[in-house]
């Protein structure tokens, strides 16, 4: 199967080998093998995880969406990181800051609320694919 991943910054994969691809879907976790129906999806904010010839390899995603066509994966998304390329220290502050403003906010804010949990959410996620730990707290 081929891998394409699009970004408003451009393409981030583009023809990639893969033999297996599991995305964030927004009803849960899904997995796309060779000869899976055609389909289109939603993505939520989670881990990308490829498995291509040379092993796994992981992204972080932010959202966006899938289209599965004969053996051709795209994906389009707001954000799309390879672990290896993840500034684990900024992703520690981003989560600093975005868990400190969730805290001092509450539901009823409505949209404001909500786009403070989605920065937490991937701030987690990126320090997740990295392979890093949240930072503690006090």
């Amino acid at each position: 199967m081929k891998l394409d991943v699009v970004t408003q910054e451009g393409a981030r994969v583009k023809g990639m080998d893969v033999s297996e691809v599991i995305l964030p879907g927004i009803v849960g976790e899904m997995g796309i093998l060779p000869g899976h129906k055609a389909m289109i999806m939603g993505l939520g904010v989670g881990p990308m995880i490829v498995q291509g010839p040379s092993g796994e390899e992981r992204f972080a995603l932010s959202g966006g969406f899938v289209e599965v066509l004969d053996d051709h994966i795209s994906v389009l998304s707001e954000t799309c990181e390879r672990a290896a390329d993840i500034d684990i220290e900024r992703a520690r502050r981003k989560l600093e800051e975005a868990t400190a403003a969730l805290a001092a906010s509450n539901p009823g804010e409505g949209e404001a609320y909500n786009v403070l949990a989605a920065s937490v959410l991937k701030a987690t996620t990126r320090l997740a694919v990295a392979g890093a730990t949240p930072p503690t707290t006090h």
